[in-house]
């Protein structure tokens, strides 16, 4: 080779990245403005939208003056997705050309709210999170999807959770939630995203959030990402609705449950919203009507929301909550005899219930850049008395937090880091006032301090990575820990992706409720130099295919493997610290699946499936959770028949686990003044005798509920009536053996879960 050719090559070779530079096309900017129409007004600028490029992580949010700008857009064919609280979501197709400005304008259309606080499209948020989001292990469920789904006494979003893939529901009687082979206690729920420790009212037949007040909810059953911490199972973040429309709004609901309103409205041109909500029981009103002897029980709950954005583009949100229930009885006004003599008798107190107050202020420095900062206050608190104070036990929960973020949007990437402080108050006693005796008093004050990063990374336009790392320390333990967290989605097709993700968990608090069918007085402990702390390790793989506009079908394999998983000491002495709780390992498994659909017009619901086996294992024993649900079929579906909206919901189900009673013996007490033994007058006391811990199975069960709705306009409000049925044609389901020792042929008899259960109610919206 002659050193003039060989010259030349260097040169090329030099040369060879600013002549493929030169020849890739420059990126393009988007800018325009965002207007919406408020009844019959003029189009306002719309503050706080966001507006963002279907398939980039590229996102801008308006300001005041309703103006956007998005630099760096890819050339081609983009399609801009456009979002507002309170407004129908619209979307603008648009060519990019290199190194030039497109200019677009939107006006947002008011979104009719009738049935349900929201009338989102569901299928454009599973669209975005599928364009945008790794979205392990994730769902969202907006207003419009639990519409028609059939209710018991009055909608309530949690039950309609239960029938998400992974969820198993224990029985009628408990919306707790136990997600892919774990507790109840091991879920964060959160609303706005500040937690409620028991968001649940009468054992947990009933959650706390008022249908009116929410606006969507998202659930996260596995890997989620670094900001989430302190649970091993799954997290429930319930948002709450707003109205952007000036004016008061009202919403009523009247059920067979309860009555429920709220007033809601828009003020400073579209830049804030308020909404305050209330609701409360009324079976203790209507039966004094009839007798004086009333069951005096009751549950309310208020909530308020507010979120406003300043002059300078800073926007706040308030969210506040109280809720309360209460039992004050005084059985000894049923009796003869008004002495107490034992604690079954006399007054019979039990409350139960959930605060919250938090505040979030938010800003965007630049484009690209948000700070964010949380400050909350919650707290939940229980207490039961037993014959006017012959047996009391309470348990309080207290926290103040402090959480922070920074968040940059980049082209590429989409970083974010986190901090979160928490300062808690945990108190459980137990004791008599009647003979001023208290067999225990225990507080506790832990501090937990958390750090988290998290960047979600555009490879490609066919990868998409999301990893993460949580920093953690409890105060009392000297506990640190790191938990990586990864999730990766690869687009086989733009309508075919495959996902992945692994993450490590860690749980600080934990309930002593136990493991059975229902949560009667629940209790928190932290972890201490008693209390150890419980960790787990998910893994999750699936493939999700989008049908075009019209739904999704979803498959995800899991394995949750517990390092360490805590159950309540049945055995516990009072007396003595650090046997509150029992060490255990163990790990969960098998399959979920779901398919979506919401069709231009006519069916919308989904079809779930899930497939899991659940074990524990200590000192070389290993048994099944009360909550180890094999097979969990669920189809939900809703239909514009003529002038009326018919809704239904199947459910078939394997049985769970159980403990059998195998035989029963006469425990005999000693009578001082006769100086003998004998078997009490005039009771005769028999302890059964369990088998196997968990050995047996309750049968398979299956339920039919319908619901049919009709949407009214009565002078200017719109009324909507419903009738549901649950239990249609009268399943008889386990829920309980009882079993009978004390004649001389032992039975069993099944006490049944809910029978043929006809409910009805009706809103009225102006």
């Amino acid at each position: 080779m002659s050193f003039r050719r060989a010259r030349f090559i260097i040169a090329l070779t030099a040369l060879a990245p600013t002549l493929l530079a030169a020849q890739e096309p420059q990126p393009a900017v988007v800018a325009g403005r965002v207007l919406v129409r408020a009844d019959t007004a003029a189009p306002a600028p719309a503050n706080g939208a966001t507006v963002g490029v279907v398939g980039t992580s590229l996102v801008a949010t308006t300001g005041a003056d309703g103006r956007f700008l998005i630099a760096s857009v890819p050339v081609g064919a983009r399609t801009l997705r456009i979002r507002l609280p309170g407004y129908r979501a619209a979307d603008r197709a648009l060519r990019a050309v290199g190194g030039d400005t497109v200019r677009v304008e939107v006006v947002l259309e008011r979104s009719v709210q009738l049935l349900s606080p929201v009338r989102a499209d569901a299928r454009r948020v599973e669209a975005e999170l599928f364009l945008t989001r790794p979205g392990i292990s994730t769902l969202v469920v907006e207003g419009q999807e639990m519409a028609g789904v059939p209710k018991l006494g009055e909608p309530d979003v949690v039950r309609v959770v239960q029938l998400m893939p992974g969820v198993v529901a224990r029985n009628d009687f408990n919306t707790g939630l136990t997600v892919r082979g774990g507790e109840a206690d091991q879920n964060l729920v959160l609303l706005d995203g500040f937690p409620l420790y028991n968001p649940f009212h009468l054992g947990g037949l009933f959650s706390t959030f008022m249908d009116a007040t929410v606006g969507g909810v998202e659930l996260l059953t596995g890997a989620f990402p670094a900001r989430y911490g302190g649970r091993l199972s799954s997290v429930l973040d319930v948002r709450s609705a707003v109205e952007l429309r000036p004016g008061v709004h009202t919403t009523a609901d009247l059920s067979a449950l309860g009555a429920t309103a709220r007033f809601a409205g828009g003020f400073a041109g579209g830049r804030g919203s308020w909404s305050v909500a209330g609701r409360r029981t009324y079976a203790d009103a209507v039966q004094s009507i009839f007798t004086d002897d009333i069951f005096p029980y009751h549950f309310h709950d208020l909530q308020g929301h507010a979120a406003w954005v300043l002059g300078n583009g800073t926007r706040v949100s308030v969210t506040a909550y109280r809720g309360r229930y209460v039992l004050d009885a005084d059985l000894s006004s049923f009796e003869a005899d008004s002495i107490v003599s034992k604690s079954n008798r006399g007054r019979w107190a039990f409350d139960w219930g959930n605060e919250l107050l938090g505040v979030v202020i938010a800003k965007e420095l630049g484009e690209r850049t948000t700070i964010e900062q949380r400050l909350s206050t919650s707290g939940f608190s229980t207490r039961l008395d037993l014959g006017s104070g012959a047996s009391t036990q309470r348990s309080e929960v207290r926290d103040v937090r402090a959480a922070g973020s920074l968040r940059v949007r980049g082209d590429v990437h989409d970083r974010s880091i986190g901090y979160e402080l928490t300062a808690q108050r945990i108190r459980h006693a137990s004791g008599s006032p009647q003979t001023e005796t208290t067999e225990f008093d225990l507080t506790q004050r832990p501090f937990t301090a958390a750090l988290w990063l998290d960047d979600l990374w555009q490879l490609s336009p066919r990868w998409l990575l999301e990893g993460g790392l949580r920093a953690e320390a409890l105060s009392g333990r000297s506990w640190m820990a790191l938990s990586p967290r990864v999730s990766v989605k690869y687009f086989a097709s733009p309508q075919l992706a495959l996902t992945a993700g692994a993450g490590r968990v860690t749980q600080t608090m934990h309930s002593l409720a136990g493991d059975g069918a229902l949560r009667y007085f629940d209790v928190w402990l932290a972890s201490d130099s008693f209390v150890p702390v419980a960790t787990a390790w998910h893994w999750v793989a699936g493939a999700e295919r989008r049908v075009g506009d019209v739904g999704s079908v979803r498959v995800e394999g899991f394995l949750k493997r517990y390092d360490r998983v805590l159950e309540a000491d049945p055995s516990e002495d009072p007396q003595r610290r650090g046997d509150e709780f029992l060490s255990a390992t163990g790990s969960a498994f098998g399959v979920d699946m779901i398919a979506r659909w919401q069709l231009k017009s006519g069916a919308t619901g989904w079809i779930t499936y899930s497939y899991g086996v659940s074990r524990r294992e200590r000192d070389g024993r290993t048994w099944a959770p009360g909550s180890d649900r094999r097979h969990d079929l669920n189809v939900v579906a809703t239909r514009p028949l003529a002038k009326f909206r018919v809704g239904a919901r199947f459910n078939l189900a394997t049985g769970t686990p159980y403990t059998p009673i195998v035989g029963g013996v006469t425990r005999r007490v000693y009578d001082p003044s006769l100086d003998r033994w004998g078997t009490g007058d005039p009771e005769i006391l028999i302890e059964s005798i369990g088998g196997v811990h968990n050995s047996a199975r309750f049968p398979v069960t299956h339920r039919l509920d319908l619901d049919v709705s009709r949407e009214l306009v009565v002078r200017g409000a719109t009324v909507a009536p419903y009738v549901s049925v649950v239990n249609a044609y009268n399943a008889k389901n386990v829920f309980v053996y009882l079993y009978k020792y004390s004649t001389s042929q032992p039975t069993r008899r099944a006490i049944s879960q809910f029978p043929v259960l006809p409910t009805a109610g009706v809103r009225v919206a102006f």
